[in-house]
C-alpha cells in the first residue's frame, strides 16, 4: 500500500505513545491507536488549527475505530482509510473532509497510483470456478482467482473498471 499512497501525505510526527499526527496542506489527521484492540481513531480538522492534540477537538471530524481502522492517506479533500485485520477482510473507507460524506466503503486489496488527481486506484480480489485463459492452475489447495483495477473519483465516490486484470490464486 505504501508505494500507491506515496505523496497522499505530507509528514507524521508522533506527539504522545500510540498517537500519530498527519499534516496535509489543508487537513492534520490525529491517528489515536487504541489501546486493548487493534487499529486507530482518527480525527480530521483543518491544517490551520495547528493543533495535534492527542483527542478530538469541538468541530473534527471523527472517526471512530470499529473493525481495525488505519490512517492511509489523504489525497486533496479526501482521507483514505484501511479496515480490516486481514488479506481477505479488507475494506476502503474513504471520506470527503469539506462535506464529511462518506463518499465510498468496499472490499479491496492494495491502492493504486494514478496520475490522475481526481482519482485513486484500488485493485479488488475474486474467486473464480477455474483460472482465465493464460493464467496458471493453482497449486496446494488454492483457488483461482482474478484481480482487477477500479479508478475510484473523489469527487463522486463513483468507481469503474479500469480494464486491468491479473492472473491471482485464493485461499
Amino acid at each position: 500500500m505504501g508505494a500507491a499512497l506515496a505523496g497522499l501525505c505530507d509528514n507524521a510526527d508522533s506527539v504522545a505513545p500510540g498517537v500519530q499526527c498527519h499534516a496535509h496542506a489543508r487537513h492534520i489527521i490525529v491517528e489515536h491507536q487504541s489501546e486493548n484492540s487493534l487499529g486507530s481513531d482518527l480525527f480530521a480538522r483543518p491544517y490551520d488549527t495547528g493543533r495535534c492534540d492527542a483527542d478530538s477537538l469541538p468541530g473534527d471530524l471523527v472517526v471512530r475505530n470499529e473493525w481495525a481502522e488505519y490512517f492511509s492517506g489523504v489525497r486533496g479533500n479526501v482521507l483514505v482509510i484501511d479496515s480490516g485485520t486481514g488479506p481477505d477482510v479488507r475494506e476502503v473507507i474513504m471520506i470527503d473532509l469539506r462535506t464529511r460524506r462518506r463518499l465510498l466503503q468496499r472490499s479491496y486489496l492494495d491502492l493504486a497510483p494514478s496520475t490522475d488527481s481526481l482519482a485513486i486506484g484500488l485493485w479488488d480480489g475474486y474467486y473464480l470456478d477455474e483460472p482465465l485463459p493464460g493464467c496458471p492452475p493453482p497449486i496446494g489447495g488454492l483457488l483461482p482467482g482474478v484481480d482487477s483495477l477500479f479508478m475510484v473519483n473523489l469527487r463522486t465516490g463513483d468507481v469503474r473498471f479500469a480494464g486491468r486484470t491479473l492472473c491471482a490464486v485464493r485461499q
